[in-house]
C-alpha cells in the first residue's frame, strides 16, 4: 500500500514544473485549491475532482506569423493543432504523474458540457484562463484572454487536477492594459468585447465561418491581434 504522507514528500512543485516541461509545455504555473472558492459552484476543481489539493497549468506557446496571414486558414490550422498538441501534453504528464503514484486529471478545454442555446455560451469543465491567472501565470486583459508576460496571449492552455498539496505560485498583480488602451473592444466588429467581459452569441456569430466547401475556420481574432502586448510584456 503507498504511503501518502511520503508521496507528498517526494512530489513537489519543482518535480511537477519539471516534469511539465520536459513533457514539452512552454509555461507553467500551480495554484492551491481553495483559490478556486470564486468560481461558481458546478465549476470548480472539487466539483470535477473531490481529491483536489492543487491545480496544475500549463501553456504551449502559437506562433505570432499567424496573425499576418491574409488568409485565416493558417490561424484556423494552429488552433486545432495546439489544441490537440495540448491534449497529448495532459495525457502525457497525467500518466507520468501517476507513476509518481499523485492522482492527475487532465482538464481539456473542450467538448462543452454546459451549453446555454439561446445565448450560445458554453463553459468548460474549468475555466482555464481563470486557472492560469490563479496559478500565477499572467493577467486576463480587456480583451478577456490570459496574457502571460513571456508569450502574450499567443498560448493554448491546459490543466490537471492533483490530489497533492504543492506550493502555489504568487497572483500577478500587474495591471497588464494601460487605463486608454481599449484596442481590443475598438476593433471587435461584432462588439462583442466590454470591458471585463464578452457576448459569446456575438462573438461566435461573427467569428465561426466556414471555406466554400464548408470546412470550420475562425475568421475573426482581432481580440488577439491588436492587442499590444500580445506576444508578452514587462510585469516590472
Amino acid at each position: 500500500m503507498v504511503n501518502s504522507d511520503l508521496v507528498k514528500e517526494m512530489v513537489n512543485s519543482d518535480l511537477v514544473k519539471e516534469m511539465v516541461l520536459a513533457a514539452g509545455a512552454d509555461l507553467c504555473g500551480i495554484a492551491s485549491v481553495d483559490r478556486f472558492d470564486i468560481a461558481p459552484e458546478g465549476f470548480r476543481p472539487t466539483d470535477l475532482f473531490p481529491d483536489t489539493k492543487s491545480v496544475v497549468v500549463f501553456a504551449k506557446k502559437i506562433p505570432e506569423s499567424i496573425l499576418h496571414s491574409k488568409s485565416q486558414i493558417p490561424y484556423s490550422f494552429i488552433e486545432d493543432m495546439a489544441l490537440q498538441k495540448v491534449l497529448q501534453l495532459s495525457f502525457d504528464i497525467a500518466v507520468s504523474l501517476e507513476r509518481e503514484n499523485v492522482s492527475a486529471l487532465p482538464v481539456p478545454s473542450e467538448p462543452y458540457e454546459y451549453w446555454d442555446k439561446e445565448t450560445m455560451t458554453g463553459k468548460g469543465l474549468l475555466s482555464l484562463k481563470h486557472a492560469g491567472y490563479l496559478a500565477g501565470m499572467g493577467v486576463i486583459g480587456r480583451n478577456t484572454l490570459l496574457c502571460t508576460p513571456e508569450y502574450g496571449n499567443l498560448i493554448k492552455l491546459g490543466a490537471l487536477l492533483v490530489n497533492v498539496p504543492l506550493e502555489a505560485d504568487p497572483i500577478m498583480e500587474n495591471n497588464m492594459c494601460s487605463e486608454k488602451c481599449n484596442a481590443c473592444i475598438t476593433n471587435c466588429p461584432s462588439g462583442a468585447l466590454h470591458d471585463g467581459g464578452v457576448d459569446q452569441k456575438k462573438c461566435r456569430t461573427y467569428s465561426e465561418g466556414s471555406t466554400v466547401k464548408g470546412a470550420p475556420i475562425t475568421v475573426c481574432y482581432n481580440c488577439r491581434k491588436v492587442c499590444p502586448n500580445r506576444s508578452g510584456w514587462e510585469t516590472a
